[in-house]
């Protein structure tokens, strides 16, 4: 009786451990999103800048990371700059959704030279997995946006 007891117990613990270890495990989406350019990249900075403008957003700092680097003695280091822009609208509306959103805020987009000599411009999506109705909406429009503007920049 004992043995059946152990046998049931065993069981039942290689359950919840599965259930624990597969069942509970937070749901992740991949929030990545790049595109191949066919341009160069100075060519792509500034489609980018035009699709920016296009969908709204005002640029309001860049980071010329790759060209930093190439100053400080690395002369075949890959180009790569960040754009950041915002839309002081969708702001105003993201921080009535959820204050905490505004870790979101600016949006920004990549664009980087592989060592090959490809462009990519990529960015990272808003989380759309959320509980909030109102504020996956918000994402949702806001990946719009951002896709589009890759889109329209790599076009």
């Amino acid at each position: 009786m004992l043995y059946r007891y152990l046998n049931q117990f065993s069981s039942l613990l290689l359950i919840v451990t599965l259930f624990l270890l597969f069942g509970c495990q937070p749901q992740t989406e991949n929030r990545l999103y790049e595109q191949y350019s066919p341009y160069s990249f100075e060519d792509t900075i500034l489609n980018l800048d035009i699709a920016i403008s296009e969908y709204n957003y005002r640029i309001i700092h860049r980071s010329h990371i790759g060209q930093a680097v190439r100053d400080r003695g690395d002369k075949e280091f890959p180009l790569s700059t960040i754009t950041s822009f915002c839309n002081i609208t969708y702001a105003k509306e993201m921080m009535e959704i959820n204050p905490l959103l505004i870790n979101d805020m600016p949006c920004n987009v990549s664009v980087r030279e592989t060592e090959d000599g490809k462009v990519i411009v990529g960015t990272k999506l808003m989380q759309e997995a959320v509980s909030d109705p109102a504020q996956k909406r918000f994402a949702e429009k806001i990946n719009a946006n951002l896709k589009a503007i890759i889109g329209a920049t790599v076009e």
